[in-house]
């Protein structure tokens, strides 16, 4: 299996909120493709959801270091943040999210 079959695996475990399985195929995902901020989002969603905070802010901070205009990474983070108790780290983390969705170009 590649990087993108682990990753749908994983993103199905979560919509299924099997979250604890999810974490195996989206770490299959970044160790194959350690440059797929999508994976290392949707790992960092699954943690957070895990109540894993730091795990979650470290894959939310390597999403955002791959791709530094991941609006939802930067949601996601805001969220991960304001749990560990950063509240100004998670303001900033929302308006740098708003700005950054709003820029973004209607997908089709």
């Amino acid at each position: 299996m590649g990087a993108a079959e682990y990753l749908a695996l994983g993103r199905k475990c979560i919509q299924e909120d099997r979250l604890t399985d999810a974490i195996e195929p989206l770490t299959q995902a970044v160790k194959i493709d350690p440059y797929l901020s999508v994976a290392w989002n949707s790992r960092g969603y699954a943690y957070f959801r895990l109540r894993r905070y730091k795990d979650a802010l470290a894959d939310f901070d390597q999403a955002i270091k791959l791709n530094p205009v991941y609006g939802n990474a930067y949601t996601n983070r805001a969220s991960a943040r304001r749990a560990a108790g950063d509240k100004v780290g998670a303001d900033a983390d929302q308006a740098k999210a708003r700005d950054l969705l709003k820029a973004a170009p209607a997908k089709k």
